[in-house]
């Protein structure tokens, strides 16, 4: 039987998530001999190449050495590839039961000639602990108030094979909606779902994609060339955008669910916070200049209506994804120009 789905996982050090996500794909419901499993280890260190060759031999491994980063990495990983459809996942984004079947559905559904986004969910309690399936944690790092409850309902925040395999239910109970367990990141989603909705073949439905859950056509993937190896955040955006100039348009697998195993993220350093802001004006700038259309820069106005901005003026800020819609469609070249030039002036593009 031909292999119809290959799933394909970057990863770098994230043994313990790692081995949880293989266990859920062990466990779907779509039939094992028409999907396969690519594991790209990008420069591991932490034992993954020999945790795959003992509990999961089956599985097509492409050693990257030294690492290369998850947008040459999640290349190489399709490079390989023999379905038609290939599936993303982060090494740490546990897929759901009937995340395949959903893919698939959705693919079939819309003709085998759209991109897919699924539906994330995360599981914060879990962000402090090494491995999912041990009460383990660093002591510094964690709140002493988050320690004792840890130890306390152990029950409630472990994440075990077992479970995945006999009570999938349980572990989507405790999940929150959105990748990461903030609330922008769910209005997100949320607006993503929206324009799906409204608008399903919209222009600006690539801001739904994200390679830690999600799909693309093999053919055209390799077509408009992959990831770009040098965009330095937002490469699912950039990759879905591609696809859509080349005529495969989005779809929503609404059900095809992931659930985000949530790790320590320092978010609290302002210094760390202002660097990651300039990286995301970095590959919005990126976009604008390789792909020659100056109304990408407009992410910047959708993104101050999720995590206000006040010196972005309120008249061009874009309150959510249906607002984008409308205003990409109508924006004129003269009207551009004088939002990029708001924009570029801005002072953290200064910093």
């Amino acid at each position: 039987m031909n292999i119809d789905i290959s799933v394909v996982i970057a990863t770098h050090n994230q043994l313990a998530r790692l081995r949880l996500v293989l266990c859920g794909l062990a466990g779907q419901h779509f039939p094992k001999e028409r999907f396969e499993i690519i594991v790209v280890d990008d420069g591991c260190t932490d034992g993954t190449d020999a945790m795959l060759a003992a509990e999961y031999p089956d599985v097509h491994v492409v050693p990257m050495r030294p690492n290369v980063g998850r947008c040459r990495a999640r290349n190489a990983g399709v490079e390989q590839a023999r379905g038609a459809l290939v599936a993303f996942l982060d090494g740490d984004a546990l897929p759901h039961p009937d995340w395949l079947d959903s893919l698939w559905e959705e693919w079939e559904r819309g003709g085998r000639q759209r991109y897919l986004c699924g539906f994330m969910y995360s599981l914060p309690l879990i962000e402090y602990l090494p491995d999912p399936q041990q009460v383990v944690f660093d002591q510094e790092r964690t709140p002493s108030v988050l320690a004792d409850f840890l130890l306390i309902n152990q029950e409630q925040v472990l994440i075990t094979e077992d479970q995945i395999r006999r009570d999938f239910a349980s572990i989507h109970a405790r999940a929150q909606e959105g990748g990461y367990p903030f609330d922008e990141l769910k209005a997100m989603q949320d607006q993503v779902v929206e324009l799906n909705a409204a608008h399903p073949d919209s222009p600006v439905g690539f801001l739904g994609f994200y390679p830690h859950n999600s799909a693309v056509p093999r053919q055209a993937f390799c077509e408009v060339g992959g990831f770009a190896a040098d965009i330095p955040f937002s490469e699912g955006w950039d990759l879905a955008y591609r696809l859509q100039r080349a005529g495969v348009g989005p779809g929503f697998a609404r059900y095809a669910l992931t659930y985000h195993l949530y790790h320590y993220h320092e978010f609290s350093d302002p210094s760390k916070l202002a660097d990651e802001q300039r990286t995301r004006d970095q590959a919005i700038d990126y976009m604008v200049r390789e792909n020659r259309d100056p109304k990408l820069r407009m992410i910047e106005l959708w993104r101050a209506g999720i995590w206000p901005d006040p010196l972005i003026p309120d008249a061009l800020v874009l309150r959510d994804l249906l607002h984008f819609h409308e205003r990409y469609s109508e924006v004129q070249s003269d009207e551009m120009n004088e939002i990029e030039a708001v924009l570029m002036r801005h002072p953290a593009r200064a910093a």
